[in-house]
């Protein structure tokens, strides 16, 4: 037998056996039982190959090799095959037709999992991955179950495709985790999960819902998502003092939800696409370093016109921004509370708490705009100037005589506004005398809440 006759009887990819077809029409296959095309092969006697393979590694402590193997059938490496320690495992472009269960498995070495494509439910419950794992580019075409799952060094999923649900409930990142350049097309979920490490989310896409409730991150994060087909959930997460959470969201059609996260002392970038609506209920909030423009017209409770709930929350903010000396920030925060306190009374029972914040925001904006003021005290100066063109003064500028001219007038009810009364006019008995009273009265007040209001805006609160 030559050369080219031997090679031709071994597989290509890792010189074993050929393995039979089973299919008549075709007389021999290309690769060995490990490598043989699905309907090349039987599942009972793959899995029989299997085990022999496997005890083959146990005798002579190998390293588990499955490079492009084609796994058909459910496969449960702890109980069908008594594997529940790997040293490194080497999973690289192989694929899973069935179930593959990694239940409670301990990963000693790297394992590698790059272009994996797991066709049916993938369970890595309760692993421990005690040095590097890399998933990248693989592909889970069902439902991943990373729950309780530890991974003791760098975690690398970056560029890997859950068509299915995924599921890292509880899992434990002591390195660094990269989920770059991933999509998940099912609901995902990380509850309860902590990020002792690194975790990189950057350019990671969401088409379902994202479950991040009660999450740890314990260092800066970088969450910069590509794509958010729905919602994302940050309930109770919770952000280590001092840490940041650069969190960037691109074309998305969905809301973030901040509800009773613990957020204190931590730096919160928002960078979100249009439409993006933010739920900050119960969220813990001190200082937090938060940008207004990064949250205005965003709030999700009042978008929904649930004002009385919106109000809670921009007391929230506004105490927030006190606490980081942001005074025009938080000015802008305590404006937004009262607005929400009169749209939640605008109805029958509380008409006349409406009518009085009405009034109380177009006057001085609750304290908070002196600017109104000043067009107050305008609109109130030049209507007494034409009830004083109506009634009539006089004066002594003019001999006595009674005038009606506009700019008399004006100079009248300007002097009378700020109390000056230089003398020269007066009003006339009967109308004109009620009117510039009540204009003096209307006066000592607009000033007092002018100078209110400008100190509160300019010396600090």
């Amino acid at each position: 037998m030559n050369k080219e006759e031997v090679k031709s009887n071994v597989c290509p990819i890792c010189g074993r056996p050929l393995h039979k077809k089973f299919n008549p029409l075709l007389f021999s296959t290309l690769y060995c039982i490990f490598h043989a095309k699905v309907y090349e092969k039987e599942e009972k006697e793959f899995n029989q190959a299997l085990k022999e393979y496997i005890q083959e590694i146990k005798e002579e402590d190998k390293d588990y090799d499955f490079e492009k193997f084609i796994f058909i059938g459910d496969i449960n490496f702890n109980k069908d095959l008594n594997i529940t320690v790997f040293k490194n495992a080497n999973f690289e472009n192989a694929t899973f037709e069935g179930v593959a269960v990694f239940w409670k498995a301990t990963f000693k070495g790297d394992a590698n999992f790059t272009d994996t494509t797991f066709k049916g439910n993938a369970s890595f419950m309760e692993a421990t991955f005690e040095r590097y794992a890399e998933f990248w580019g693989a592909t889970f075409g069902r439902y991943a179950d990373f729950m309780w799952a530890t991974f003791n060094g760098v975690a690398g999923f970056g560029g890997t495709i859950f068509q299915g649900r995924a599921d890292f409930g509880e899992a434990t990142f002591e390195e660094d985790a990269d989920f770059e350049n991933m999509t998940f097309e099912g609901d995902t979920k990380f509850k309860k999960a902590t990020f002792e490490g690194a975790a990189v989310f950057k350019n990671t896409t969401f088409e379902e819902d994202a479950d991040f409730k009660e999450v740890t991150f314990e260092i800066d994060t970088d969450f910069q998502v590509k794509s958010l087909g729905k919602d994302i959930n940050f309930v109770k997460v919770n952000l280590f003092p001092g840490k940041k959470l650069n969190f960037k969201v691109e074309n998305n059609k969905g809301n973030v939800s901040f509800e009773r996260a613990y957020l204190e002392n931590t730096y919160l970038d928002l960078d979100l696409g249009a439409g993006v609506l933010i739920d900050f209920t119960d969220t813990l909030l001190r200082n937090t370093k938060i940008e207004k423009n990064q949250i205005e017209n965003r709030i999700l409770q009042e978008e929904q016109k649930e004002f009385s709930e919106a109000k809670e929350v921009y007391l929230l903010l506004k105490n927030n921004f006190h606490s980081i000396g942001k005074y025009e920030n938080e000015s802008w925060a305590f404006k937004k509370e009262k607005d929400m306190e009169r749209k939640g009374n605008c109805h029958f029972k509380t008409l006349h708490k409406w009518l009085w914040s009405c009034f109380l925001n177009g006057i001085f904006g609750y304290g908070e705009q002196p600017g109104k003021v000043i067009i107050s005290a305008i609109s109130i100066i030049l209507i007494f100037t034409f009830l004083f063109m109506s009634s009539g003064i006089s004066g002594t500028s003019i001999g006595g005589s009674i005038s009606k001219n506009f700019l008399d007038c004006v100079y009248f009810s300007v002097i009378t506004f700020t109390t000056l009364g230089y003398g020269d006019f007066r009003p006339l008995e009967g109308w004109s005398r009620i009117f510039s009273g009540t204009e003096a009265f209307i006066g000592a007040l607009m000033m007092a809440l002018f100078i209110y209001t400008f100190a509160r805006r300019t010396g600090g609160r």
